[in-house]
């Protein structure tokens, strides 16, 4: 009996332990919570036309649905948006009107009910409205020179005004560009590399809104460097795993890293493998082949720097 206790302790053990790990992989269900909405507030009234929804973060949820109908759920005339998001705000501009908005929870297993809540919007004064941005987002970075320009519309206006400058509209007669445009976008060519910033204003015959916030948009075509090859040494014999490793230029965010066979023919179609760290294990390769490789690096913008220089290496 003495031999078999300590046999049953350690199985048990084991079970308890087996257990234990799978519960870090069994997600937690939020079928019974449910998702706090706090903006807009129960029946708000506002005479703003762009509306920020907002709610609490719910523990274990991935995702949330959001919903938003005139009048009411119970009687559609009209649905304003039906989205799921990771993150708990949205934002849109809607005319004047009664609405119903609701939002769930989700994850990969279950979700919770809707929390509904209706609010309404009254008519106002278009001087007091401001118009609310789509895209780009603010900080955006690009190589190209097209930009879409886009906002959404707003209630009672006719068509928008659009500023872009360098300068922060310091001097409103000196802009990049300045253009009346009928709908909610605009395609402008940015003509050469700077950091820009827009702007956009709803107008009437008898008013305008507010200026939009001030968005930037970076445009950059120049590549960073090469990157610097730096280990192992040319022509080295090592053994497998081979860590590649080279220096990062300036501005480079991420790095193409090329391995070839000894014809220059890329050794698989892996290659190239895109990563942001400035080395490479690579665990490939028979005794006594030759390999070749090389790296490019990119910046932010998605510029491509040239090719490093040729290394080889012999696997041992």
């Amino acid at each position: 009996m003495k031999t078999i206790i300590p046999y049953l302790f350690a199985a048990v053990t084991l079970a308890v332990c087996m257990l234990a790990a799978c519960s870090d992989f069994l997600e937690e269900s939020i079928a019974d919570g449910g998702v706090e909405l706090l903006s807009p507030g129960a029946d708000a009234q506002t005479n703003v036309y762009v509306v920020n929804f907002l709610w609490e973060p719910l523990d274990h949820a991935l995702q949330y649905r959001l919903q938003l109908a005139s009048p009411s759920f119970d009687s559609v005339a009209l649905f304003h948006a039906d989205t799921t998001l990771e993150k708990t705000v949205f934002s849109i501009s809607l005319p004047p009107g009664e609405y119903q908005w609701r939002v769930k929870a989700l994850n990969g297993s279950s979700e919770t009910a809707y929390t509904t809540r209706g609010f309404t919007i009254h008519e106002a004064a278009l001087s007091t409205q401001t118009v609310l941005q789509v895209t780009p987002p603010d900080n955006f970075i690009t190589a190209e020179s097209a930009v879409d320009m886009s906002w959404q519309d707003i209630f009672s206006a006719t068509n928008y005004r659009l500023q872009v400058d360098t300068n922060g509209f310091a001097d409103e007669t000196e802009l990049v560009l300045e253009r009346v445009v009928d709908g909610e976008s605009f395609a402008y060519d940015l003509p050469e590399e700077a950091v820009y910033q827009w702007r956009v204003r709803a107008e009437n015959d008898t008013a305008q809104s507010r200026w939009s916030t001030v968005r930037r948009v970076i445009h950059d075509r120049t590549p960073p460097p090469p990157p610097v090859l730096t280990a192992p040494a040319n022509d080295a014999q090592v053994n497998r795993p081979v860590n590649l490793q080279w220096s990062g230029g300036e501005g480079a965010v991420a790095y193409r890293v090329y391995v070839y066979k000894s014809d220059s023919t890329l050794y698989s179609n892996q290659f190239p493998v895109q990563q942001e760290a400035t080395s490479y294990t690579l665990d490939a390769g028979a005794r006594g082949e030759r390999l070749l490789w090389r790296v490019r690096a990119m910046d932010r913008a998605g510029n491509e720097s040239a090719y490093s220089g040729w290394r080889n290496f012999v696997i041992r």
